[in-house]
């Protein structure tokens, strides 16, 4: 399920996890140091999958609508990291 979140405040790293932890998150007007990883952004939508609802193209918008400073995050279990580029939780077994 994809919701879009409204009036959603500036959060940190740990708040987003805190936050979105099991789900994937489209984050917008990062800030942080250029080239390394931001330190704050806005949650701006939230999903069960990576993408979903892409469909309906509001990562588009968004991303022209913050001049491409935005990013993703996943938090979902099931998900696989792919060079890098996703933070993923596994389980501890």
């Amino acid at each position: 399920m994809v919701t879009i979140l409204e009036n959603q405040r500036r959060m940190d790293r740990e708040e987003i996890v805190k936050e979105f932890g099991g789900k994937w998150v489209f984050l917008v007007d990062l800030e942080g140091p250029p080239l390394g990883r931001f330190e704050t952004a806005i949650p701006a939508v939230m999903a069960d999958k990576v993408f979903e609802g892409d469909e309906t193209g509001i990562y588009d918008k968004l991303d022209e609508e913050y001049n491409g400073n935005t990013a993703d995050l996943t938090y979902l279990r099931n998900q696989v990291n792919v060079f890098g580029f996703n933070e993923v939780l596994l389980d501890d077994d």
